[in-house]
């Protein structure tokens, strides 16, 4: 069974200019990067160097159409 692991570094104060961080792993491998911004939130898959980039109102749209 897979087990997952996210590590993160969070700034001391309100998002600006540094970011979240968080890093996602699967059983020790590195799955991707999470960067959150008060502009947006971006996914980095490992080894690509073009993150999958959402706004935080395109982020809303897609996480509500999600059904359960």
């Amino acid at each position: 069974m897979a087990y997952h692991n996210v590590y993160f570094e969070l700034p001391t104060r309100e998002l600006g200019k540094a970011d979240a961080r968080f890093f996602i792993y699967k059983n020790n491998d590195k799955l991707g990067e999470i960067t959150i911004s008060k502009g947006a939130i971006e996914y980095f898959p490992t080894h690509k160097k073009t993150p999958i980039k959402l706004s935080w109102g395109k982020f809303d749209k897609l996480m509500t159409s999600i059904k359960k």
